[in-house]
């Protein structure tokens, strides 16, 4: 297949690497000196056992590529306006495209299921606005990653997550999973688990409770997202969070309590630093509005009370407005 990374980053870079390995015609689009690095001498991708490269047609500018098979946006929700502006190129009447962002995402309440809450109105929605010009709602895909990665320097990923590796997509209009059958199998064959999934936005909720819960301790508190599970007064916080989390989902729709027992997703944090946290520190803009914030404004549209995770929302979003890294408006 054809297949182009739109933001060759951590996660992106570490898909590259692994589709190219297999023989797919990969692409990449990146910028600054991750883009020169791999112009110049490929992509590294460091797992715990080996390390692997590849040499992949990189650019800036997606109008040298010309329409792929598939296109998996992987920048972070603060980037997908720029994506926007620039995926036409990429699109035939035939391309996939995978949006595979952290937290609430623009595509939620296109071909919303008509037994679903109406959702409230998320800034991050009037994205759809600027993509479907260039895209039909039966070309996109929503996803989910579940992969622990890290750009250790230029053109160098590293993965922190060896037993998983995924990447979740499916159709957001309802239909059968199998549309996107040939980009499942060129994930599986690059040795990436990509699973069926029947209802998108349940997996979008599933994931948006595991990363909002541990992502916003670990923002405050400036550690990894272990620091809940070996500290027991932060336990508990997490616990609660969760919990409230939970019942947000519940009224819009996904009742997700037989899924995610929050006990055990206390025990199974990783020692990594989660993406809030790296971006935080490297001074990029953070992904506040997506991953924090919607869920304030899902609870409130539902009449939820959540005063763990309102209260630890204000805290981290206070954090990264003082470094200019969110604006509110």
């Amino acid at each position: 297949m054809r297949i182009c990374i739109f933001g060759a980053g951590a996660s992106g870079g570490h898909f590259a690497v692994k589709l190219a390995n297999a023989g797919h015609a990969v692409s990449v689009v990146a910028r600054g000196p991750h883009l020169a690095a791999i112009r110049s001498s490929g992509l590294t991708l460091k797992l715990k056992d080996r390390v692997m490269q590849a040499s992949v047609a990189a650019t800036d500018d997606p109008a040298t590529l010309g329409p792929q098979d598939a296109v998996i946006v992987t920048v972070k929700a603060t980037g997908l306006a720029a994506v926007a502006d620039n995926i036409a190129p990429l699109i035939g009447p035939e391309t996939v495209v995978v949006f595979p962002q952290n937290g609430m995402s623009w595509w939620y309440p296109l071909a919303l299921p008509a037994d679903k809450p109406a959702p409230p109105r998320v800034p991050v929605f009037a994205l759809a606005d600027r993509f479907l010009p260039h895209m039909t709602i039966a070309q996109i895909a929503g996803g989910i990653i579940y992969s622990a990665n890290e750009v250790e320097a230029p053109g160098v990923i590293k993965n922190n997550s060896p037993a998983r590796n995924r990447l979740d997509f499916g159709p957001i209009d309802g239909r059968a999973p199998g549309v996107f059958a040939p980009l499942r199998d060129a994930f599986t064959s690059s040795g990436l688990e990509a699973p069926e999934i029947d209802d998108i936005r349940q997996t979008v909720w599933h994931k948006l409770l595991i990363t909002a819960s541990g992502s916003t301790i670990s923002l405050a508190t400036r550690n990894k997202a272990a620091i809940s599970k070996t500290d027991p007064a932060l336990g508990g916080v997490y616990i609660r969070i969760v919990r409230e989390l939970l019942a947000v989902a519940a009224a819009h729709g996904y009742p997700l309590a037989r899924e995610l027992d929050p006990d055990k997703m206390l025990q199974g944090l990783l020692d990594h630093k989660p993406s809030l946290l790296q971006d935080y520190e490297q001074g990029r803009p953070m992904e506040i509005g997506e991953m924090v914030v919607s869920l304030i404004d899902f609870a409130r549209a539902a009449d939820i009370a959540v005063p763990t995770y309102d209260a630890l929302a204000a805290i981290t979003a206070r954090l990264a407005i003082d470094k200019g890294l969110y604006s509110p408006a």
